[in-house]
């Protein structure tokens, strides 16, 4: 940790980038000055403004940039730059050139020893050629243009060298590095993304569209825009090392207890991490479906504070096949165990790193660093893999694993713990001859570079060790193992494995609908699982619980096309910046990659159709999806700037058709959505869910069905409710394994607490129908 005595500032946190959360904009408004580090709620970060930027860049980092070491880089660095800048043709097409270019490191050191190396793109000619061209090809003025045409230059290359197969692995950071060099006035010396992310947050910058990469020529112009314009090559190498000094003095910061890795000094591509010792780390995770989408989902619900019953009932509710027990350990491991949440003023929060993971572009991204540093097994488990290039088998994996831990009486936990690896892409499977087997994903390597040089031989488990922590180790509970994945198919049939009771038929009728339209509504009464069945048939059209490649928001009357598309927001410095709604989001990750990305919108006739939308209501239809329809935005970034919705993007709409308060949906929306029509469902397939993982007997479903269905058909007959009125099965299904011990007393607790305040709407004006519906309802139970 470093402070900067010039304006007696002291940040710990780990800023984000992203549009504003609630918190955020409160905070961005002014009315909050600060937010909690984890570990310490005394301890708060800002973010900086132009003024103490300036006064940062004529205080600390003078200082900082005139020690003896830095003064060696500044001018290694500036040196590499001239080089890139001055070299003719000829001389910069030469191998040994290309090697300075990709293998010198003056503007920034990258994992010891570990790191992939490129030495087939030295001889490269025609790679060489390209970004010779490249160097004087920047297109001037607007700064998405540049950071744009920056980011198509960094994908063509890497692609390039994976052609070639130049590397075994992609050189993101010797990238980095190189164009850092060769574009001195848009690139930082930052060479990896969550560095990148948190000083946009520090800055108050709100990212462009597109990747980390985009966002250097963001950084750079704000600098400019702050300090001034660069008249030397020296004061260009100035303003790309000050993030860096930025990074290391407001942002840094290991966990409470943790160890904090040597200071570089220099810029260096090495991921952060935080290492708890070894009898502070956790034993073990609970592994359950979509684990990270359920972590989102309770620090998002904790962002206003949130009790430990209701954390509870959330958890339940987003994973059904949870016990209560179960759910009381997923808070301990996103408390203690991940450090997303914290315990204050009776309520559960987020913490620092809780809003990272609500807003970084990859949740993963976030959970990589504490799962390595506060779980243990979990940087074994990478250095193993390091040293077999061809893989390990999981159960050999397992098997090391278990040993070391000896209160673990099972392999489950090891297992988990490699499925945790799994799901944030530290390791994926390799089939070869020899069967399936587990390696290193890029990231996992990079991970690897940042374990310290004695990590096995200091975290170990020793006999006291083991002794004292026998009794406070948390064995995960039993989850069904076809849930342990998110790389695992998902179907269909997986849809009626989690619990849906819908003939499979008809779930494969709504899929091709949605295949063939692009856009499909799910419309019926309350309790029908509108929401639940619109994000697994996203899922299902995905292939897989792909929490990345989906979105879910809620339309509210109040939602406006500045919400929802684009629109101008207050920044940290108190003037106003263009930013991008969630629909454009999904847009531009759509349009990065082939694959179907999903947004699902709740109760989507909440919204205004054509106000929310706006140009963009055009281009939902299935035949519009192309570039040459691409529209000009109500808001623009440049006079040339034109929108179009890719084929890639389907929209999943809910409407409770019961909701009198709302008209009609649009008829202009309508027509460009498929419908499907979601009713109670109470018959065998209901039945027999109830009896297997509820512990109903036969007697008590058929007798429940019964008694809603009489009273279903009550409503229908009703001159003034009618068949969108009736109560759906969500309300009398129990949760998997929920194993009720009375289920008629559990019904009659249902009746009252959700059933009877629905009827109370219904006939709000007719309390005798409401009493006589109640009664019949509870009779003789």
């Amino acid at each position: 940790m470093r402070r900067d005595t010039s304006l007696g500032l002291e940040l710990f946190s780990e800023p984000v980038d992203h549009v504003f959360s609630v918190v955020e904009l409160v905070y961005a408004l002014g009315v909050l000055d600060c937010m909690p580090h984890e570990s310490d709620p005394q301890k708060m970060t800002n973010i900086l403004t132009n003024e103490q930027l300036l006064d940062i860049w004529k205080s600390g980092f003078k200082t900082y940039r005139d020690e003896p070491w830095a003064i060696q880089w500044r001018q290694r660095y500036a040196e590499q730059v001239r080089m890139a800048k001055d070299a003719p043709r000829d001389a910069w097409m030469k191998a040994a050139f290309q090697e300075s270019l990709w293998d010198d490191n003056p503007v920034a050191n990258i994992g010891p020893g570990k790191s992939v190396t490129v030495t087939g793109a030295f001889s490269d000619t025609e790679l060489a050629a390209d970004l010779f061209n490249a160097r004087d090809s920047m297109p001037e003025g607007d700064v998405q243009v540049r950071s744009k045409w920056l980011e198509q230059l960094y994908t063509k290359v890497l692609k390039r060298v994976a052609d070639k197969k130049h590397a075994t692995r992609r050189p993101k950071a010797r990238l980095i590095r190189l164009l850092a060099a060769v574009f001195p006035e848009d690139m930082t010396c930052l060479m990896d993304e969550r560095r990148l992310w948190q000083v946009l947050r520090l800055l108050g910058l709100h990212r462009l569209p597109g990747n980390f990469v985009a966002q250097h020529t963001l950084i750079r112009k704000h600098l400019r825009d702050v300090l001034g314009a660069t008249a030397t090559v020296e004061e260009s190498v100035d303003q790309a090392i000050l993030p860096w000094y930025l990074w290391e003095t407001y942002i840094k910061s290991p966990d409470e207890g943790g160890s904090e890795q040597p200071n570089m000094g220099e810029a260096d591509d090495i991921p952060e991490i935080s290492f708890l010792p070894v009898d502070a780390q956790r034993r073990s995770l609970t592994c359950v479906s979509d684990n990270v989408g359920l972590l989102v989902a309770i620090v998002r619900e904790t962002e206003h504070g949130l009790s430990r019953e209701d954390l509870i009932s959330l958890i339940m509710q987003e994973a059904p096949q949870l016990k209560s027990g179960s759910a009381v350990n997923i808070i301990s491991q996103a408390q203690g165990g991940l450090g997303l949440i914290t315990l204050t003023d009776g309520g559960y929060r987020p913490t620092s790193r809780g809003l990272d993971l609500l807003v970084a572009p990859d949740p993963i991204d976030v959970l990589r660093g504490p799962l390595i540093g506060r779980v243990f097994g979990m940087g074994h488990l990478l250095n193993w893999l390091s040293r077999e290039p061809e893989g390990m088998t999981p159960a050999v994996l397992t098997a090391k694993l278990q040993a070391l831990v000896p209160t673990w009486t099972s392999r489950q936990p090891a297992a988990y713990l490699i499925a945790w690896a799994k799901m944030v892409e530290l390791v994926h499977p390799k089939e070869s001859e020899a069967g399936s087997r587990l390696v290193l994903t890029d990231e996992g390597a990079d991970y690897v570079a940042a374990l310290p040089k004695d990590f096995e031989k200091r975290w170990q488990i020793r006999g006291s060790a083991v002794e004292a922590l026998a009794d406070i180790i948390a064995v995960p509970q039993a989850v069904d193992s076809s849930s342990a994945g998110v790389s695992a198919m998902y179907t269909v049939e997986s849809i009626i494995e989690d619990g849906c009771f819908i003939p499979q038929e008809e779930l494969s009728a709504m899929l091709r609908l949605l295949k063939n339209k692009s856009n499909l509504i799910l419309q019926g009464p309350p309790g029908t699982g509108k929401t639940w069945l619109a994000k697994r048939l996203g899922y299902a059209l995905l292939n897989r619980k792909d929490y990345s490649r989906l979105v879910s928001v809620q339309f509210q009357p109040s939602l406006s096309y500045e919400d929802f598309v684009r629109g101008w927001r207050p920044g940290a410095d108190g003037r106003l910046d263009l930013i991008d709604g969630v629909f454009l989001e999904a847009i531009a990750q759509a349009q990065r990659s082939p694959e179907p990305y999903v947004v699902v919108i709740e109760e989507i006739n909440r919204g205004n159709p054509a106000q929310v939308f706006g140009e963009l209501l055009t281009l939902l239809e299935h035949d519009k999806r192309k570039e040459e329809e691409a529209l000009r935005p109500a808001y623009v970034r440049s006079p040339e700037e034109r929108i179009y919705i890719p084929k890639n993007l389907y929209v999943i709409g809910t409407m409770n058709v019961a909701d009198r308060s709302l008209a009609l949906i649009d008829l202009a929306l309508r027509r460009r959505f498929a419908f499907a029509t979601l009713t109670p469902a109470l018959g065998s397939q209901w039945r027999d869910w109830c009896m297997t993982h509820g512990g109903f007997s036969n007697d008590d479903a058929n007798d429940i069905s019964m008694r809603i269905q009489r009273l279903n058909e009550r409503i229908t007959k009703d001159r003034s409710l009618g068949e969108q009125f009736r109560i759906g099965h969500s309300f009398v299904t129990p949760a998997q394994e929920a194993k009720i011990d009375n289920a008629r007393a559990w019904f009659a607790e249902v009746v009252k607490s959700e059933i009877e305040p629905l009827l109370r709407e219904y006939w709000f004006d007719d309390p005798d129908k409401v009493e006589e519906a109640r009664k019949e309802l509870v009779a003789n139970l």
